[in-house]
């Protein structure tokens, strides 16, 4: 018997052995090669991810060094409003008695606008007039004196200009940021002072009270950009906020002299301008006043960071 093994088929070649050819060329039994994507998407993939992830760390940053202040400034406002409002009927019963007893007229003219327009001309005095003018102010001058200049003063530019985004983004997102910070406290305390204000028997439509909120948030605005505009040429971080207090001092002294009162700032946020808000007649006007000259001051600030040399 012959026990030769039977001879092996004939190899088949390489190209036979993988099938049928795919459609695009790839053979069966073979993954398609994966499309890489060209050089450039990757890279700009990664550098708006890249920039996108330095302008959180600036608002994480920013945020580590202001939010007690920002704590602060909200508690304080909103436990002046509070004490404000509780005092309102003991105001309001001995009202003749106090007219007598201000000084000057402008005070006198704040006290004729709460005969005027009532409980709503007392609540947009003490929240906003005087609330914001104070507490906002000093708020103000905090969150925007140290945007640019708390880097040169503590020598340590050089770290934040090392990120992946630009000076107009960086100047861009700590503004944002403190104007965050300097509003939101502006709009929660008013709706604060208007469930609180039943308590003394009186009532407030949410419509007027955010209205006014917002044109006092204008106003603030326009004195951040400035400070920021400040802060972006100053080499000491508190510089540019004792330049706007003291700036604005002297507007609200001038305020109180008869004659002149009309031709300051601050004649553009008392009873005048805010009593009718509540009729509904918003003050348009002086609202794109602030919102022009907030823009204008931001763009000097830009420039004047771009060019900065630290």
């Amino acid at each position: 018997m012959d026990r030769r093994r039977p001879p092996l088929a004939p190899a088949l070649p390489r190209t036979a052995r993988a099938g049928p050819a795919r459609p695009g060329g790839a053979a069966l039994g073979r993954p398609a090669p994966a499309r890489s994507r060209p050089r450039g998407a990757v890279r700009g993939s990664l550098r708006a991810r890249g920039s996108e992830g330095a302008s959180v760390s600036l608002v994480r940053q920013y945020l580590r060094d202001t939010l007690w202040v920002a704590v602060g400034y909200f508690v304080l406002m909103a436990v002046a409003l509070a004490a404000a409002i509780l005092y309102w009927p003991d105001f309001r019963d001995n009202l003749p008695s106090i007219v007598k007893l201000l000084p000057f007229d402008a005070l006198r003219e704040l006290v004729a606008g709460i005969e005027r327009f009532g409980y709503w001309a007392y609540f947009a005095i003490q929240q906003d007039f005087k609330g914001c003018s104070l507490f906002g102010l000093a708020a103000v001058a905090l969150f925007g004196s140290g945007v640019v200049a708390r880097e040169a003063d503590q020598k340590t530019a050089e770290f934040l200009l090392s990120r992946p985004v630009s000076r107009t983004r960086i100047l861009l997102v700590r503004f944002a940021t403190a104007a965050v910070l300097v509003l939101a406290p502006v709009f929660l305390t008013s709706l604060g002072g208007m469930w609180l204000s039943p308590v003394v028997g009186e009532r407030l439509a949410p419509g007027p009270v955010l209205a006014a909120a917002a044109y006092l948030g204008l106003f603030l605005l326009m004195q951040l950009a400035f400070c920021v505009w400040l802060s972006a040429g100053s080499e000491h971080q508190l510089r540019a906020g004792v330049i706007l207090i003291g700036i604005m001092l002297f507007q609200f002294a001038l305020y109180l002299v008869k004659g002149v009162g009309d031709w300051t700032l601050y004649a553009l946020v008392d009873p005048s301008r805010l009593g009718p808000i509540q009729a509904g007649r918003f003050p348009w006007r002086e609202a794109a006043g602030f919102a022009a000259a907030t823009i204008g001051f931001l763009l000097l600030a830009i420039r004047r960071f771009a060019r900065r040399d630290f």
